[in-house]
């Protein structure tokens, strides 16, 4: 069986005062499950991050994860792109 590659992408909306160690959180995150990188960043606090990983069930977490950091106000989900094992 197949194992697709799963690609998503977060805008992050922090504080600006917790920037930096959001950024350093997100960074931190990846594992053998998943791969995180910070794709943006605006001085503004809003972040692009950038996710891939072989099971949907880890962007939810990670969604459902980041939102609890100290300093995160919001998290959306606005791309998620599902490539067969095939084409990876």
């Amino acid at each position: 069986m197949s194992v697709p590659l799963h690609i998503a992408s977060l805008i992050v909306h922090v504080r600006k005062n917790y920037l930096e160690t959001v950024k350093q959180w997100v960074e931190a995150f990846s594992c053998s499950d998943i791969q995180t990188e910070i794709h943006a960043e605006s001085e503004q606090g809003k972040l692009v991050v950038v996710i891939e990983t072989e099971d949907e069930k880890h962007i939810l977490a990670l969604i459902d994860t980041i939102v609890e950091q100290p300093g995160v106000l919001n998290s959306a989900l606005v791309y998620h792109e599902i490539i067969p094992e095939d084409e990876v």
